[in-house]
């Protein structure tokens, strides 16, 4: 659960820098940016918490969710830099220095970019382990159809958006073909949200898309899903299909 968060937490961060103003990014980024770094060693400190046996597996991802500190780090002190450019740079001379503002903002996004992937691997791969102390353990992740935990995890990786273009919604996944009716079977059960506007066009000046997020009984449903069985396992891992796909329908009613 935890570590869903997170992934959840560096997406909305990588939407921010990519959605927002230099000058707003720059500003609220790098606050942001900070909290995720403490919010990665608490995650490491919980998985060393966990009274299992450390085998190789539970110490890469304790490593993973490491590198993703460090990394976020940096990204703090690009972000830094960028506030302190921001801050000493008088009104005329905005327009010429918006560009080493964005460019220090966009080496933040990089660093940060594969995190939630890499913290959804690392769910993975504790759900497992846990799973394989008490087999026997039961859990929900059944009364899923496999195309629903397959949604659940691409959108625990930050890799599903809605466009909304002349009455019309378009579906944007990668690894995973998320299906509309899939979507919406999930929202109205309760397993995720969507928030208008909060992720990055597609273009440079195209309209804002909608960002589908896990809600907590999804993360629940969905730690459930990862750990539960090979075959789970299997679903939900990333595939050889084309990186991104996407599935147009007309548009729902709100």
């Amino acid at each position: 659960m935890r570590l869903l968060a997170l992934a959840d937490q560096f997406t909305q961060f990588n939407d921010q820098l990519a959605r927002l103003q230099p000058a707003y990014a720059a500003a609220q980024g790098h606050p942001s940016a900070t909290s995720l770094v403490s919010a990665c060693r608490e995650a490491v400190q919980a998985i060393v918490d966990q009274p299992m046996h450390t085998g190789v597996d539970l110490t890469e991802a304790t490593v993973r969710i490491k590198q993703l500190a460090v990394l976020t780090g940096q990204a703090v002190r690009h972000l830094a830099d960028a506030k302190e450019l921001l801050a000493a740079t008088p009104p005329s001379d905005t327009p010429t220095r918006s560009g080493d503002i964005a460019h220090r903002i966009q080496l933040a996004r990089e660093l940060t970019l594969l995190a939630p992937v890499a913290a959804v691997e690392s769910a993975s791969t504790l759900a497992r382990e846990i799973q394989r102390r008490r087999p026997g353990t039961a859990t929900g992740a059944d009364a899923l159809a496999p195309a629903q935990r397959a949604a659940l995890h691409a959108t625990a990786r930050g890799h599903v958006v809605i466009a909304r273009h002349q009455g019309r919604e378009a579906i944007h996944s990668r690894s995973n073909s998320v299906h509309i009716d899939t979507l919406r079977a999930l929202e109205q059960a309760g397993l995720v949200a969507v928030e208008p506007g909060s992720a990055p066009p597609a273009f440079g000046a195209g309209p804002p898309r909608d960002r589908v997020r896990l809600t907590l009984t999804g993360a629940m449903a969905l730690t459930d899903a990862l750990g539960s069985s090979p075959r789970i396992q299997a679903l939900t891992a990333p595939t050889a299909r084309p990186a991104h796909t996407t599935t147009t329908v007309p548009a729902k009613r709100r």
